[in-house]
């Protein structure tokens, strides 16, 4: 699982083990259970370009009007959305519903 952290200190500086990219002072890192860091901007781009590499296009382009092909998308973000929503952990959970979630936190 991933852990979010952000630098604090103005001389820390940090190595992103995915890209190499330096981080410094105000900047975003996740670190794995490994210890391995991981800039938040990297780990975000490259969450971005693959959802976008698994956008299923056919839906689209079969449609035959600008109102059918607006509908169409908005259909295909939901179920894409939804799909990726369950497969997401999240850190912190510990109760089944969220007003259990509220009640304990």
């Amino acid at each position: 699982m991933l852990h979010l952290h952000r630098i604090q200190h103005f001389n820390e500086f940090l190595r992103c083990h995915a890209s190499g990219e330096i981080l410094m002072y105000g900047d975003f890192y996740y670190t794995d259970d490994d210890g391995k860091v991981i800039s938040a901007k990297y780990y975000h781009n490259e969450k971005e370009r693959e959802r976008r590499e698994a956008f299923d296009n056919t839906i689209l382009e079969t449609a035959q009007s600008e109102r059918e092909y607006q509908e169409e998308l908005k259909k295909a973000e939901q179920e894409y959305l939804s799909g990726q929503m369950l497969k997401e952990p999240v850190e912190g959970k510990i109760a089944t519903s969220y007003q259990l979630e509220f009640e304990n936190g």
